[in-house]
C-alpha cells in the first residue's frame, strides 16, 4: 500500500501542469541556445585572413636596380591563383598608376602579370598585388624596384599587405559557413539515421522537422557564402553584396561553381527527403522492427549519391584543394566531413527525439498501455519522469536502434580521428607550429572538444551494452533512459562548439604557412659579441635587432650602424637595412621589406669609434 501510494505521489509530481514545456522541448532549446554561442564566438574570432598562395619569384625581382623601365611586370606564385584585371597596381613615388591596367593571368596559372606604361623615368615603384590562392582565401603584398638606381627601402613597407579587407564581411562569410557545417551536419546526420538505422522515424514529425531544419541551414549558408565572398575577396565592404560584379565574379570561379553545385544537390534532395514519410519506403521485418522496402534503398542510394555532392564540395572548397596531394587530402576532408555529420547529426536525432520519445504514436499501429500524455508528434510526456519501465513496444525499437547506432558512432569516431590526424600532419608541418600559431592553437582546442565528446560517447556506449547486448534488458526504466538521453545532449552542444571552432579554422592560415619562428643568432664582430634577432621571418615587413656587447660583457655603445640584407640565389640586393640606435648597445629596423622566401644574407656594419668598425654576417631562412 505505501509503495502504491508513493508511484502515485511521484507520478502526481511528475505530471506536467498544463502550458509547462517538456523536457525535450527544453533540452531543444538549450542545443539550440549553445549553437547561438557558438555562432557567437564565430562573430567575435572570424577575421579576415590570407592564405595559402606565396610569392615565390617575381620578374624583375623586389629591391631590383633596372637601368631601364621594364616592359611587364610578372609574379610566380607557389600555387595556382585567380587574377582580376586590378590584382596589380603598380605605384609612383607620387602614388600616381605606372601600369596599364588588365592584370590577368601569365603563362602558368600560378603567375599573374601586368604592362606598365612607356616611356617611365628614374626612381622607385611599388608593386602592390592582391590575387586569390587556390583555397578562396585573398592573399597580397607589396615590394619596391628601382629604375636608374636602388629603391626606396621603405616604400614597400608603407603600403598595406593587401590579405585584410573588412571585418564585418569577414564575420558574415565566417558565420555563413558555421551555418553551412551545422546544416550539413543536421541534414546528412539525421538523414542517415532515419532512413538507415530508424525507418519508422520518417512517418514522425520531430525527425522530420530536424531534417528540414538541416536542409534550410544548408541552404542558407550556401547561399551566403556565395554572396559575401565576392566582397570578402575584393577587400570591400558589406554593400558588395548588393552589387552584380562580384557574384558574377564569384560565379565565374572554382569556389562559385561548386557552390552552385551544392545549392543544386540541396534542391534535388527535396523529393527524395519527402518521400522518407511514404508508407511504401518501409516495411516490417521478421523481428517486428520497420526495415526499408526495395524502394527505400533505391530513394537511399539516390540520397546518397547527394550526400557525396554535398561534402565533396565542402571539401573542396578550403585548404585541402591547396598545396601538395590535393587529391588525397580532399579525399580525406570528404571522410571527414561525412563521418562528422552522421555523428553530431544522428546524436541530434537520437536525443531529441528518439530517447524523448516513451510511447508509440498515434496512428503507428502500437499502443501503449502506460496511460501517458503523449503529444501530436507521438512523444510520451511522462514517462521520462518516472523510475517504470519502458513500454514494450518502445523498448524493443530501442534495442533495435541503440547498438545499431552506437557500432555507426564508434565507426564514425575512428575515421573522424583518422582523417582528422592526416590533416593535422598536412596543414601543422612542424610540431612547433601546433603550439606558435593561431591555427595550432585553435586546432588543440577544438582537440579537447572533441576528446570529451569521445569521453561522453564512450560512456554512452558501455550504457547501450550493458542493457541492449545481447537482448534488451527487461527493466531498463526511463530515469534511465533519461540519463543517457542527458549525456547525448552535452555531446551534441560539444559537437556545435567543435563545428564553429571549424568554421574558423577553416578561415585561418595553415600553421605550415603562418609558422615563423623567430631568428636569433650570437656571432662575434671584431672584439664584440653580437646577438641579432629577426621577426617574424616569412615575407613581408621583418623587425630586426641588434644587441652589442664589448669583450666584459657590458653594452658596447654604437657610433653608427647600418645593413645590408640579400638574396645571393636570386641575384636580389643588396636592401639597405635602415637600423636606429634606441640604447646603449641596442639598434632596432622596423619594417624591413622581404619580398622573396628564401635564404638570405645579413650583414651588418658596426662603428665604435671615429676610427674602429667591424663586419658581421649571418645567413637566415625566410618562409
Amino acid at each position: 500500500m505505501i509503495g502504491s501510494e508513493r508511484r502515485g505521489l511521484e507520478r502526481g509530481a511528475g505530471r506536467r501542469r498544463a502550458g509547462e514545456p517538456s523536457r525535450r522541448h527544453v533540452g531543444a532549446r538549450r542545443v539550440l541556445a549553445v549553437c547561438a554561442l557558438a555562432a557567437v564566438a564565430v562573430l567575435g574570432m572570424a577575421l579576415p585572413a590570407s592564405a595559402h598562395a606565396v610569392l615565390t619569384g617575381s620578374d624583375p625581382v623586389g629591391g631590383a636596380a633596372l637601368d631601364t623601365a621594364p616592359a611587364r611586370v610578372t609574379l610566380t606564385f607557389s600555387e595556382s591563383v585567380s587574377v582580376k584585371s586590378d590584382s596589380i597596381r603598380i605605384l609612383d613615388t607620387a602614388g600616381a598608376r605606372a601600369d596599364e591596367g588588365g592584370a590577368h593571368a601569365g603563362a602558368a596559372a600560378s603567375q599573374a602579370t601586368v604592362a606598365l606604361r612607356a616611356g617611365l623615368g628614374r626612381g622607385t615603384y611599388v608593386v602592390s598585388w592582391r590575387v586569390v590562392s587556390a583555397d578562396s582565401h585573398p592573399v597580397g603584398g607589396a615590394f619596391a624596384f628601382g629604375v636608374g638606381g636602388p629603391p626606396d627601402a621603405g616604400a614597400a613597407a608603407a603600403l598595406p599587405s593587401g590579405g585584410g579587407g573588412s571585418r564585418v564581411v569577414g564575420v558574415a562569410l565566417g558565420t555563413a559557413r558555421f551555418i553551412a557545417f551545422a546544416g550539413a551536419a543536421l541534414l546528412i546526420g539525421a538523414t542517415f539515421f532515419v532512413a538507415v538505422l530508424w525507418p519508422a522515424g520518417g512517418r514522425r514529425s520531430a525527425p522530420v522537422r530536424l531534417i528540414a531544419a538541416g536542409w534550410l541551414l544548408s541552404l542558407v549558408g550556401a547561399v551566403g557564402m556565395l554572396l559575401f565572398q565576392g566582397p570578402y575577396t575584393a577587400g570591400s565592404g558589406i554593400s558588395g553584396i548588393f552589387r552584380g560584379d562580384p557574384l558574377a565574379t564569384t560565379l565565374d570561379g572554382r569556389y562559385g561553381q561548386l557552390l552552385a553545385i551544392r545549392v543544386l544537390a540541396l534542391l534535388l534532395a527535396v523529393p527524395l527527403l519527402r518521400r522518407l514519410r511514404d508508407p511504401e519506403m518501409i516495411e516490417p521485418g521478421d523481428d517486428g522492427v520497420r526495415h526499408p522496402s526495395g524502394a527505400g534503398r533505391r530513394g537511399l542510394v539516390e540520397l546518397a549519391g547527394l550526400g557525396l555532392a554535398l561534402v565533396v564540395t565542402m571539401a573542396m572548397i578550403g585548404h585541402a584543394s591547396a598545396g601538395e596531394t590535393v587529391w588525397l587530402a580532399t579525399a580525406s576532408v570528404t571522410l571527414h566531413t561525412a563521418a562528422m555529420a552522421i555523428w553530431l547529426g544522428g546524436l541530434c536525432v537520437l536525443g531529441l527525439t528518439l530517447l524523448g520519445w516513451s510511447g508509440q504514436g498515434a496512428g503507428d499501429g502500437h499502443g501503449s498501455s502506460t496511460g501517458n500524455d503523449t503529444g501530436d508528434d507521438g512523444v510520451g510526456r511522462d514517462a521520462s519522469l518516472e523510475g517504470e519501465p519502458v513500454p514494450p513496444a518502445h523498448a524493443v525499437e530501442l534495442a533495435h536502434v541503440l547498438p545499431r547506432w552506437s557500432r555507426t558512432a564508434t565507426i564514425a569516431i575512428a575515421v573522424i580521428v583518422l582523417t582528422g590526424a592526416f590533416q593535422t600532419w598536412r596543414e601543422i608541418g612542424e610540431f612547433g607550429a601546433l603550439f606558435d600559431t593561431t591555427y595550432g592553437r585553435l586546432l588543440l582546442y577544438k582537440l579537447w572538444f572533441v576528446l570529451g565528446a569521445l569521453g561522453l560517447g564512450f560512456l554512452a556506449r558501455r550504457w547501450v551494452l550493458r542493457h541492449y547486448h545481447p537482448e534488451p534488458g527487461p527493466q531498463v526504466t526511463s530515469i534511465a533512459l533519461t540519463g543517457l538521453r542527458r549525456g547525448v545532449l552535452f555531446e551534441v552542444l560539444i559537437g556545435a562548439v567543435v563545428l564553429a571552432v571549424t568554421a574558423i579554422l577553416v578561415n585561418t592560415i595553415p600553421g605550415r604557412d603562418s609558422y615563423a619562428p623567430p631568428f636569433a643568432r650570437t656571432t662575434v664582430a671584431g672584439p664584440l659579441t653580437v646577438d641579432i634577432n629577426v621577426s617574424p621571418t616569412r615575407t613581408g615587413a621583418q623587425t630586426m635587432h641588434v644587441y652589442t656587447y664589448d669583450p666584459q660583457g657590458r653594452p658596447q655603445r654604437l657610433v653608427e650602424a647600418s645593413g645590408e640584407l640579400s638574396l645571393p640565389s636570386a641575384g636580389v640586393g643588396p636592401l639597405q637595412v635602415p637600423l636606429v640606435e634606441v640604447a646603449d648597445g641596442h639598434a632596432v629596423a622596423e619594417g624591413v621589406g622581404v619580398p622573396l622566401p628564401g635564404q638570405w644574407q645579413l650583414r651588418f656594419t658596426l662603428r665604435i669609434n671615429d676610427f674602429d668598425q667591424y663586419v658581421t654576417t649571418v645567413f637566415y631562412d625566410v618562409r
